[in-house]
């Protein structure tokens, strides 16, 4: 043990003799101009400049490759974003073209209020429009019926009867009783012999349309029918055969409605009645005798 601790402490004055004596050289070593820890300044600087050099290629390189690092990807970039870009584009033409779209639609939207409210305006004046021209053709017909009866009148001079008109050879009367005075066949006949007369006799065209034009304006309402006049014009003797009060056989059709004269019930539609037609001279139709009552049209001749 001791021998070994002994050997250590010669060993370590050794180590420390050494370094002593290193220092005590170093220390007392002359220094010499132009000499950098032994070597000349020269080779020191030039060796300095060498490093430096190296640290700039190498930073120089370094700085390289990171732009080649760099400009590849902003090509990798820019070749990523071109279809973004694209689509980006895309999508704002096309969210113009929805703004327009839109735009559009609000404008026909508009357009088409603006059409119905017109054609609301138009059928509202065609309503009016048409009330006037039926109301037009109204005053017409008065206006001529009155102009008929005044020259009727005027023509008169005392051969008919008052309340009676003149219509070339032969004196007319059109009953015009309230509603409820409405009489049947057979007693709208008797009235018109009271009068001196008998239920009117069609003889031909001119007749008929001279009858249809100076009828009277009547006002009223429930079925067209009820408007109606009798005449003297009757089946009663044989169902088919219509014979006027004067036994004239009637055998022309061309004064009766359409479907007329109508035969559905035996008991029916054998009396003959006139109501006007602005269309035609077709005016004649068949009601009940006994059961329907209506307004009749008496006939005498002149004096």
């Amino acid at each position: 043990m001791d021998s070994e601790y002994d050997q250590d402490m010669s060993l370590e004055q050794r180590i420390n003799k050494n370094l002593s004596s290193r220092k005590s050289h170093i220390r007392h070593k002359p220094f010499r101009k132009g000499v950098v820890f032994g070597f000349p300044l020269y080779r020191v600087v030039l060796l300095c400049l060498t490093l430096l050099d190296t640290a700039l290629l190498i930073a120089a390189l370094a700085l390289g490759m990171y732009c080649a690092k760099v400009k590849d990807f902003q090509q990798v970039t820019d070749s990523a974003l071109a279809p973004l870009v694209i689509e980006r584009d895309f999508l704002r033409n096309q969210s113009n073209i929805v703004k327009e779209k839109q735009t559009a639609q609000m404008a026909l939207e508009n357009q088409r209020r603006a059409h119905m409210g017109l054609k609301l305006q138009i059928r509202q004046l065609q309503t009016v429009t048409d009330g006037l021209q039926s109301h037009i053709q109204e005053l017409r017909a008065e206006k001529t019926q009155l102009e008929g009866n005044r020259t009727l009148l005027e023509n008169n001079c005392g051969r008919c009867p008052p309340a009676w008109l003149l219509f070339k050879n032969s004196c007319y009367y059109y009953s015009i009783p309230p509603p409820n005075s409405k009489k049947n066949w057979a007693d709208s006949r008797a009235d018109c012999i009271s009068r001196g007369g008998d239920l009117l006799v069609i003889n031909n065209l001119e007749e008929q349309m001279t009858i249809n034009n100076n009828y009277p304006k009547i006002t009223a309402t429930g079925p067209q029918w009820k408007m109606g006049f009798w005449i003297g014009l009757t089946d009663t003797v044989s169902n088919g055969t219509w014979v006027w009060v004067n036994n004239a056989t009637e055998n022309n059709t061309r004064y009766w409605q359409t479907d007329q004269p109508s035969n559905e019930e035996s008991l029916s539609g054998h009396c003959a009645a006139f109501a006007r037609n602005v269309l035609s001279w077709k005016s004649w139709y068949n009601r009940n005798c006994e059961n329907d009552v209506l307004n009749w049209i008496c006939e005498m001749g002149p004096r």
